[in-house]
């Protein structure tokens, strides 16, 4: 259990509210407490905010110390462009992140499994698929 989920049991307050007082979906939320997302840099500070400071937003964003808007991993000219054009830089970089980290999932996952697949494919161009014979085209 996320310290979010703890801290919003303890003070028996739900998703939805909780999700209202902030304006975020309540189902975010759900993933954001079960780890399965992780808020940007403004919904966490909101959270920490409606917590009182009990569930930090550099616990949130799983970073140790403080969260700061300038803790970019690119130049800070170039960071300063992309607010100035109202592009999120940490987002964005969150973003290219997570799909990397799936892109790579999947690879592995390809990889690992690669003898099985070439197996079944194989039975399947041998015998056939045992719905051959219902297809209409």
């Amino acid at each position: 259990m996320s310290s979010l989920s703890g801290w919003r049991k303890a003070n028996g307050r739900s998703l939805a509210s909780l999700g209202e007082q902030i304006g975020l979906q309540k189902g975010f939320l759900s993933e954001v407490e079960r780890g399965l997302k992780r808020p940007s840099v403004e919904a966490a500070k909101r959270i920490e905010a409606a917590t009182d400071g009990e569930v930090t937003a550099a616990e949130l964003l799983g970073i140790s110390g403080g969260v700061s808007e300038e803790a970019t991993p690119f130049e800070p000219a170039l960071a300063s462009e992309a607010r100035a054009l109202g592009l999120d830089p940490n987002a964005i970089a969150r973003t290219a992140v997570e799909e990397a980290v799936k892109r790579a999932r999947m690879d592995a996952w390809n990889e690992k499994n690669r003898e099985a697949v070439d197996s079944w494919n194989k039975l399947v161009e041998r015998e056939g698929l045992w719905s051959d014979d219902l297809r209409a085209l």
